[in-house]
């Protein structure tokens, strides 16, 4: 499944140091896409996933000390450009 994942950064130092860490993903979860905003305080990231539980389980305990993060599941069928 895909699901888009925005991230309002609180700790701008904190969540870039984490991403240039560049940590291991698990088995089944890939980043198809990473946005940065203009705003250091603005990400946005398309993942493949095996289901939203598991990534925002992921999500938060990577990165959920220094942004909020929302979920959205998108609709592979009517999507385009995927």
């Amino acid at each position: 499944m895909n699901v888009l994942v925005n991230h309002q950064i609180t700790d701008p130092d904190a969540y870039w140091a984490v991403l240039n860490a560049n940590p291991p993903l698990p088995d089944g979860f890939k980043i198809q896409i990473f946005m940065p905003g203009t705003n250091p305080a603005e990400a946005a990231c398309l993942w493949a996933a095996p289901d939203v539980d598991s990534l925002k389980s992921l999500v938060d305990k990577t990165v959920g000390h220094a942004s909020n993060n929302s979920y959205m599941v998108i609709n592979d069928v009517k999507s385009f450009g995927l």
